[in-house]
């Protein structure tokens, strides 16, 4: 499932593509996608122009003209492809989108189809993304520290929770807990102020460099205009099981935290050094 960079990175060239475009019609392909009204979306849709592009969490968030907002989740695998001008749609195809004056479209390719689309009405009292977590790459150490501070829960799983922290998955909780050298299975309430800087930073660190690098295509995520991501190249950890641990040389693991495939070092993240000081890299960046 594309996580914070992957979708960062596809409102980014969104924004590129279609921000400022009036919606002409949009052909909807596969109906169950949308999970408002269908006639209402296909209808109050064109018009509308496109005057802002958000992410929140996983989530993307279309700002139209007339105040309402057409709410997108890619799912597992979905994507959104801007061509230039008209072109075939593709049998994986869920939605298309045309605009005003302009040949070219933008295709939400869903081989799974278990991407989502919404018209939300401007006086909705609850966007989908109204029970998300913090952003982690907006959210103050204290804020953070107080979350962490406030569960009794392990760590991994914890990651993953979007009502949690938004917009981490997988890849990015393996790779962040390695940055600060913290064991997937420590408990949130057991971290100290040291160890909670270190997965603060840690966490920062790696989605800031997953973004600049374009996400991680380690299955077939694309960016909007089919480029892969370039991330997958830096993992250190996630993916690498059996394989040398990059500060150590010990051997990666794979476990089952939660019901997830969770990787990490066995020696730099130990269990009962996870949330010691000398642990914890002291550079921040």
């Amino acid at each position: 499932m594309p996580e914070l960079p992957e979708v960062e990175t596809v409102v980014a060239g969104l924004r590129k593509t279609v921000l400022g475009k009036t919606i002409q019609n949009v052909e909807i392909l596969y109906p169950k996608i949308v999970k408002s009204d269908l006639k209402m979306l296909t209808k109050g849709l064109p018009g509308n122009r496109i005057k802002q592009i958000q992410r929140r969490g996983k989530n993307i968030l279309f700002s139209l003209s007339d105040r309402n907002t057409l709410w997108a989740h890619l799912g597992m695998t979905g994507h959104m492809f801007y061509f230039g001008k008209k072109v075939k749609a593709d049998k994986h195809d869920v939605a298309v989108f045309r605009f005003r004056g302009n040949p070219g479209e933008l295709h939400f390719h869903d081989l799974r189809k278990f991407g989502r689309l919404s018209l939300l009405n401007h006086s909705a009292d609850e966007l989908p993304t109204a029970r998300l977590g913090p952003e982690p790459l907006q959210v103050s150490f204290q804020e953070f520290a107080k979350l962490f501070r406030s569960r009794k829960r392990m760590l991994k799983p914890a990651l993953l929770d979007q009502s949690f922290i938004a917009g981490i998955g997988n890849i990015y909780a393996d790779e962040s807990l390695f940055e600060a050298k913290i064991h997937p299975q420590t408990r949130t309430d057991k971290l100290n102020e040291v160890a909670l800087r270190g997965l603060y930073w840690g966490i920062r660190k790696t989605l800031r460099k997953a973004i600049r690098t374009g996400g991680s295509s380690v299955a077939n995520y694309l960016d909007v205009d089919g480029n892969p991501g370039h991330f997958q190249i830096y993992h250190k950890v996630y993916g690498r099981e059996g394989k040398p641990c990059p500060r150590c040389k010990a051997k990666i693991k794979r476990i089952l935290v939660g019901q997830r495939s969770t990787h990490f070092c066995p020696k730099c993240q130990r269990f009962d050094f996870a949330h010691r000081p000398e642990n914890i890299e002291g550079k921040r960046r």
